[in-house]
């Protein structure tokens, strides 16, 4: 599964995620099916997309068995909220400072 949450981006970014994800609310994008090879191809326009113009911020959740909870985040921006992890599951934290582009794989 994969979702994508996108705010205050271009209007690029939301037409093309409709192309290729179930958009059931303003922003939100999910898709249960998509492989590794096509959410990384995803993450890779997007990132090029944000870095060429940063607007607004990108976060993709992303399930992965390694990590806790069973759950992985990359993120383009500066978001409102971090997600730390605290003693084997994630937390947020509001107001934190993070850097303005996190787009590698965590």
């Amino acid at each position: 599964m994969v979702i994508v949450c996108a705010t205050d981006t271009l209007d690029r970014v939301h037409g093309f995620l409709r192309s290729c994800m179930l958009n059931p609310h303003p922003g939100v994008y999910v898709s249960v099916s998509l492989d590794a090879g096509s959410r990384d191809r995803i993450w890779e326009i997007l990132s090029k997309w944000w870095e060429a113009e940063p607007r607004g911020t990108i976060l993709m959740i992303v399930k992965d068995k390694k990590k806790p909870m069973g759950l992985d985040f990359r993120s383009l921006g500066a978001p409102r909220r971090t997600i730390v992890e605290y003693d084997g599951i994630y937390l947020l934290q509001k107001g934190a400072k993070q850097p303005a582009n996190k787009a590698g794989k965590e």
